[in-house]
This record gives C-alpha cells, sequence and structure tokens, in this order.
C-alpha cells in the first residue's frame, strides 16, 4: 500500500449499504462506462470486456462476485480500472466515495469477513473492507484468459 509519513491511499466505494476501500496503488483510474463485448461461458459476474487503450479489459460487476443483486448499467455508471501483478480489471460498483488517508494502524488483517475482503479499515467515522484483487483473479478472471 501506498505510505506517505505513515498514511495508506485508499479509494473508497459502497456497494448496497457497505463500504470497501482498494489501495490506491491497485487503481489505475475510474472511468465511465463504455460499450461491453460480451463473452460467451463466462461466469455471470463477467459483464464482458471492454477495449481499453487498445487493450481487452474484462468487467467485473462486484455486486455479483459479493452476492448482492445486480443493479441496471448506463452510461452514467462509474467502474474502477484495477490492477494486479499481471491483469487489469474494470470493476463495477455502486458508488466511488474518494481518496481516503488513512494511518497505518487504522488497517488491521481481519478473518472471517468473505473470501474477496481481507482487512478492515477504520477512518475514525466509517469501517471499510478492503478487497482481496487476487482472488477475485482466480475465481473469475483466471477462467476467461486464454
Amino acid at each position: 500500500m501506498m505510505s506517505v509519513n505513515n498514511q495508506k491511499a485508499l479509494l473508497t466505494f459502497r456497494l448496497a449499504d457497505q463500504y470497501y476501500a482498494l489501495p490506491i496503488e491497485n487503481v489505475i483510474e475510474v472511468a465511465a462506462m463504455m460499450r461491453v463485448s460480451t463473452l460467451s461461458n463466462a461466469p455471470a459476474a463477467i459483464l464482458g470486456l471492454i477495449n481499453r487503450h487498445g487493450a481487452a479489459v474484462p468487467i467485473l460487476d462486484l455486486r455479483i462476485a459479493f452476492n448482492l443483486i445486480a443493479t441496471g448499467l448506463d452510461e452514467s455508471t462509474l467502474f474502477i480500472v484495477a490492477q494486479g501483478s499481471n491483469y487489469h480489471v474494470g470493476l463495477i460498483v455502486d458508488e466511488i466515495l474518494q481518496v481516503k488517508y488513512v494511518d497505518a494502524s487504522a488497517v488491521k488483517v481481519a478473518q472471517g469477513l468473505g473470501r474477496y475482503t481481507t482487512h478492515i479499515i477504520s477512518d475514525g467515522e466509517q469501517l471499510y473492507q478492503q478487497v482481496q484483487l487476487q482472488t477475485l483473479y482466480e475465481d473469475y478472471l483466471k477462467t476467461i484468459e486464454s
């Protein structure tokens, strides 16, 4: 996680009534919805591929991956383009909030959160669950690699 003076930078977002975060070093950009090319036989959470600067990037609906009811998408839908060690993915979320800087001591490893979250982060007002991109990759994105 990017650290400045023992501060961790996180992009925060919401899914339903829960709050989540991604370390800022995993975030490439926040982008507006674009045309999605569907994939046959892809998991339901993979909406398809987008063309991002000439590269095919899979779009993953985190509501579906997190067992929530999917909502409609339109041209006003924003998504997070995130990067793992050797892949990029677009993450559909309900609302992108802001970049938060929290003290490193506020980031705690937590057990039993769920398969796709690893840490609990408190900013003093709100609790955020840190999303684990690698597990999402293993469960969804690896299945569509050629």
